[in-house]
């Protein structure tokens, strides 16, 4: 990928992957622990996550769907 062309470098790119690795690998771990030392509160935290996870899929949706509707069509 080209910076010219407005598109990031693919070592960029790869950092971004690796921080998100990194941030996972953290989050799973902690996950456990709190699985391990409070489980009402895991339950908790496990729906909190299931709702943000909805949420941010209707909203790819919506902007997918806008996106979409504004996009010209082709004939």
């Amino acid at each position: 990928m080209s910076k010219a062309a407005g598109q990031p470098s693919t070592n960029t790119l790869s950092r971004v992957v690796d921080l998100l690795v990194e941030h996972r690998i953290t989050l799973d771990a902690l996950e456990h622990v709190l699985k391990e030392s409070n489980p009402l509160v895991h339950e908790l935290y496990l729906g909190t996550i299931e709702n943000l996870q909805a949420q941010e899929a209707a909203e790819v949706n919506r902007v997918l769907t806008q996106t979409l509707k504004s996009m010209p069509t082709e004939r």
